[in-house]
């Protein structure tokens, strides 16, 4: 009866697991993210272009 996840011990694995196998996985993942959203953020917008209409009546 003692294997649920509501078990202490269950519980106290999962929460040794996140911290020392998903947690920096998951720090690193963010690092990267972020890095990324900079480097475009710091790049010069491209020119804005207007479409050329031609009037034709």
């Amino acid at each position: 009866m003692g294997k649920g996840l509501r078990n202490s011990v269950n519980k106290t694995n999962n929460r040794k697991l996140k911290k020392n196998v998903f947690g920096p996985v998951e720090t690193a993942r963010t690092e990267r993210l972020s890095q990324k959203l900079l480097e475009l953020a710091s790049q010069p917008k491209p020119p804005k272009s207007d479409m050329e209409v031609e009037e034709s009546n």
